[in-house]
């Protein structure tokens, strides 16, 4: 007979308890995996708000910075001007009007306190500049200029053009066609350069993107503070004040006005009074003609929230005036203490308009 062996039972795979045990050791690696791309993808998501935080505020003392810059800037005009007794910013078809705020390069409107909006009664700005799409506690600053571009071509109906030359100006309305007149002559006989009349209003708005007629804020809209500006122009022939959003973030604005009101009698070799420099700053300036530099204080916050994260910081958003005006403190902003902050300010000369005043 053959001979017969035995060969022990063989086992093949993993016991119950192996596979338990390899996968308790697999889930405590995927925990630790998940912790480490959850922790990474918040500091990248906080590096990424941080960093546009700080492009915001950059960004919107950029464009402040160089719109004051060219205030009072009417081409080749030198000339003095006789100051309005008050200066609609939101005129959009009174010629004279125009003409007389030309002498107020800069204007501003200042909230009583953090908790104030900024009164604007003065005005017809009330349509777009309602309690609703104004932030109280900031302050609306006005710019006038012409643009840096002259027209070439016909001009756009109702849109508001200034001419001049360096003794007069004029202020004309479009027409939709080339102006048929010269105007005003250079003196070697040329028509002098015609520009865009530029009228822009900045203030801080609730949200972002209005919902309500011509982009005004209503409560159903988001709750990011935004920097916009009104801008006067022309759309379908008619003329009107324009809502331009320009910066998200950017929850509070302060202005200082630097003035030269020393020597107070006109010079006779530049036919204005001062001497291009700034004798003090102030927020409500007797004479807008007097102001030749701006400081510009903001508070930018991220557009979201961060997670478990208080800010109990006081930020100094000017040094004139009371601080009510410019101290937000904790106690302003209770309710968002999760926006991480930062104050931006830079200060700016008037060029055109100081320059005038420059005594050789």
């Amino acid at each position: 007979m053959p001979n017969v062996h035995s060969y022990p039972h063989r086992h093949h795979g993993f016991s119950l308890i192996e596979l338990m045990v390899a996968l308790v050791i697999g889930l405590l690696l995927l925990a630790g995996l998940s912790l480490i791309f959850l922790n990474s993808s918040q500091a990248n998501r906080e590096l990424q708000n941080t960093a546009q935080q700080i492009e915001n505020g950059r960004y919107a003392s950029s464009i402040l910075t160089d719109d004051i810059h060219h205030a009072g800037f009417f081409g080749r005009f030198f000339g003095n001007t006789t100051p309005p007794t008050g200066a609609d910013p939101c005129e959009l078809t009174n010629v004279a009007n125009f003409t007389s705020a030309m002498a107020w390069h800069i204007q501003g409107f200042r909230a009583a306190d953090l908790a104030t909006r900024a009164d604007i009664s003065s005005t017809t700005c009330g349509g777009l500049l309602t309690n609703a799409n104004l932030l109280p506690g900031s302050d609306v600053l006005v710019i006038r200029r012409a643009q840096t571009q002259t027209l070439t071509g016909n001009s756009v109906t109702n849109e508001v053009y200034v001419q001049a030359s360096a003794t007069a100006r004029l202020v004309r309305i479009g027409t939709g066609a080339a102006f048929a007149s010269a105007g005003l002559l250079n003196r070697n006989g040329t028509q002098a350069p015609i520009r865009k009349y530029v009228v822009r209003v900045y203030f801080v708005a609730p949200c972002s993107v209005g919902s309500g007629t011509d982009g005004v804020c209503t409560s159903s809209d988001d709750t990011i503070p935004t920097l916009k500006r009104l801008e006067l122009s022309s759309q379908g022939g008619v003329a009107k004040m324009v809502i331009v959003p320009l910066v998200e973030g950017i929850e509070y604005m302060k202005v200082e006005y630097g003035v030269d009101d020393v020597p107070s009698t006109v010079s006779s070799v530049t036919n204005q009074k001062g001497n291009a420099t700034v004798d003090s700053y102030t927020l409500t300036p007797t004479d807008w003609t007097d102001v030749i530099a701006a400081k510009v204080y903001l508070l930018a916050r991220n557009t979201d929230a961060t997670k478990g994260y208080t800010d109990d910081k006081t930020y100094v958003l000017g040094a004139t005036g009371t601080a009510a005006n410019y101290t937000v403190a904790p106690t302003i902003y209770a309710g968002k203490e999760t926006f991480k902050r930062h104050a931006y300010s830079t200060a700016t000369r008037i060029v055109n308009v100081a320059a005038r005043r420059e005594i050789p």
